[in-house]
């Protein structure tokens, strides 16, 4: 369920944009898909594969933080950064 966050500094219809956008991940084209993996690489760091998992799937902040052994504060830096990043365009 798509919900605005007020601590990204872009605006609600960016953020719906881009969540969209990244849950419709397996609809994309193989290039399209590519740029949000590697965007996840550049915003995640060593983390990449729990943002992966939280921008393309419907899984809560607390069970990607478990799974992935990271703190929510964590996760939710490397999202700012996703949201901040996200090319205007795919």
């Amino acid at each position: 369920m798509f919900r605005y966050k007020k601590s990204v500094p872009v605006s609600y219809e960016r953020q719906g944009y881009i969540y969209f956008a990244s849950r419709l991940y397996r609809e994309l084209t193989e290039e399209q898909q590519r740029k949000l993996l590697n965007l996840c690489l550049q915003c995640g760091g060593e983390h990449y594969r729990a943002l992966f998992e939280f921008v393309t799937t419907d899984a809560g902040a607390t069970a990607v933080c478990m799974k992935h052994f990271l703190s929510r504060s964590t996760l939710e830096r490397a999202v700012r950064r996703y949201y901040e990043s996200f090319p205007q365009k795919l």
